[in-house]
């Protein structure tokens, strides 16, 4: 096969992955708008489809000139803004930037990696649940898209990028954007505080709409191979081999958590063996999280262990999270997408494989522990990084135009207050939420009491 066939096959299924993660924008709104009180749903929609508008146009302005442009190993620079030079040199969208000319051409690369930077700030907005102010929001995207992600990108996944180069390695993002956009969820929801009606020992305070989730939840899964699978940049064997890997560990996470639910469950008196929708929807999204950074790079054997290991840890992390870390991260960013990234890029150290894929050294399995370091360091300065950033960026919107929705409004819902949209039989009052909490826990109390008698 000539290198001109073989750049139309990898052009036509790096663009059918680039629309399949594309749709993970709004189907990660339909899995977070799920999860929220029906005051705020329309507003979670919001809060994740606004990616959509804000981020093309920063990466079409200068973001995939910052991010995989001409300049050192830090930063590019703004001469491919607009896509200027791109279009003048290159009606057809050869490859300017010297990658392999078999691989995929300009343009199509520049749409793919378009798809990532509106998916990565979405992630976040599921740690501010309910208490966050549009133009504040909207503001941020754009400067976190700009200071954050496209200096991330540049960091590890362009080949120059002086991270890459050290030796670290991330195939889809790990630590680009799953990393990232966790640890920029917890501190987003530290310096916004806790919404009004938090509690932490209630996971939900109203009525939610799970089956959204559900749905949001097999559209994830779907456009996850084309996350994974797009990122070999070509239609080959290591494509496949992504794909398998994204959808062994996802699965292997639904049963590892699926088993620790019935456990846990029956050892608190459950004796029905109660699986959670909502648990087993975040165990899907976790298995994919920790294979992203490795699913090119193992064997379908260690994918499979990895979805365990990664479904296990963050299970328990996430049973423990209410008696020792009562953080207001509304919908588990941090716990799904930062802890799951982190669980998936030490494990890449672990077991990446240069019989796997030659672009890659051996990890310490297979006698080089100088890559689990490598990953490590990865992890500490993606973790500073992001962190300093959102501190930097919502602090200075705090200290100028305020970025927290007051206690009242919280309690009438962003629904209304922000979109206008008014759910009947809705509490207005942050005193009725307080009784319906209460309430809750009543109800809980009874039941408990009901089983043990009859038990």
């Amino acid at each position: 096969m000539n290198s001109s066939s073989l750049l139309r096959g990898n052009n036509a299924w790096v663009m059918t992955s680039t629309g399949l993660v594309y749709m993970m924008t709004p189907a990660l709104a339909c899995f977070y708008g799920g999860l929220v009180e029906t005051k705020n749903f329309l507003n979670q929609l919001f809060l994740s489809i606004v990616c959509m508008a804000i981020v093309p146009v920063q990466w079409c302005l200068f973001g995939y000139s910052f991010a995989f442009g001409p300049g050192n190993s830090a930063l590019g620079s703004f001469e491919y803004s607009i896509f200027r030079k791109a279009a003048l040199i290159n009606v057809y969208g050869e490859n300017i930037e010297n990658l392999d000319t078999s691989t995929i051409s300009t343009f199509v690369l520049i749409a793919f990696q378009c798809s990532f930077a509106t998916l990565t700030p979405a992630l976040i907005s599921g740690a501010v649940v309910g208490r966050m102010k549009l133009v504040p929001y909207m503001i941020f995207l754009f400067l976190w898209t700009t200071v954050c992600y496209d200096f991330l990108a540049r960091w590890i996944l362009f080949d120059k990028g002086w991270l890459y180069k050290m030796g670290i390695v991330d195939f889809a993002g790990g630590l680009v954007i799953h990393v990232s956009s966790g640890i920029s969820g917890l501190v987003a929801a530290l310096i916004l505080g806790s919404r009004a009606h938090f509690d932490p020992d209630v996971a939900i305070t109203g009525q939610t709409n799970l089956p959204f989730t559900v749905l949001g939840t097999g559209l994830l899964w779907v456009g996850w191979m084309g996350f994974n699978g797009g990122s070999a940049l070509a239609a080959n064997g290591i494509a496949s081999l992504a794909v398998v890997n994204t959808n062994v560990s996802a699965a292997s996470s639904m049963i590892i958590w699926m088993i620790l639910d019935i456990i846990i469950g029956k050892s608190r008196g459950n004796t029905s063996g109660v699986i959670s929708i909502r648990g087993l929807c975040s165990a899907t999204v976790v298995g994919f999280v920790v294979i992203t950074p490795a699913a090119g790079y193992v064997q379908p054997g260690y994918a499979l262990l990895m979805g365990f290991i990664g479904g296990f840890i963050v299970y328990l992390f996430l049973d423990g999270k209410k008696r020792f870390f009562r953080v207001d991260d509304t919908l588990d960013v941090f716990s799904c997408h930062g802890l799951g990234g982190l669980i998936g890029t030490i494990l890449t150290g672990l077991f990446c494989q240069t019989d796997v894929n030659n672009n890659v050294y051996n990890g310490a399995f297979f006698g080089n522990p100088r890559q689990l370091w490598y990953q490590l360091l990865g992890i500490l300065i993606t973790c500073s990084y992001s962190a300093l950033c959102t501190a930097v960026i919502l602090l200075l919107l705090h200290f100028t135009i305020g970025i927290r929705i007051d206690r009242v409004d919280q309690v009438r819902g962003l629904d209304n207050i922000a979109h206008g949209v008014m759910e009947p039989g809705q509490p207005q009052t942050l005193q009725e939420i307080k009784m319906a909490n209460i309430r809750k826990r009543i109800e809980e109390s009874n039941r408990a009491a009901t089983i043990s008698i009859e038990k």
